[in-house]
């Protein structure tokens, strides 16, 4: 099955059903669609994404997100779902998707399931 992330409202969906709430970009450009272009600030551009591993550089369970054909990045890379930052408030994301709890990325990559749809 596969994971479902909604850009507007920062819900991710597993099989249909929601896991958690999250969010991606910085300042103006959080859970804002109309921003998906803008380098740095807008969330994640609609599409399709692979789970392809985790690393613990940016935050413990980092997980790398590699576009799939035919989903149009802007030019933009570097995607990951990854944990907030310390001192709170929504400023860790520059266009990665933010769910806090390295419980909840370990479920994440645990699943099975490779496939980000990113609405």
């Amino acid at each position: 099955m596969t994971w479902e992330y909604n850009q507007s409202t920062g819900e991710l969906k597993h099989n249909g059903q929601l896991f958690r709430q999250g969010y991606s970009g910085h300042g103006a450009g959080i859970n804002n669609p109309a921003m998906e272009s803008v380098n740095s600030q807008g969330p994640i551009p609609k599409g399709y994404y692979r789970i392809t591993g985790a690393h613990n550089t940016v935050t413990p369970v980092t997980i790398i997100l590699e576009p799939i054909l035919g989903t149009n990045t802007y030019g933009r890379d570097l995607f990951r779902i990854h944990g907030g930052s310390r001192s709170g408030g929504r400023t860790a994301s520059n266009g990665c998707i933010i769910i806090d709890g390295v419980s909840n990325r370990e479920q994440i990559m645990n699943s099975g399931d490779t496939i980000l749809v990113v609405k």
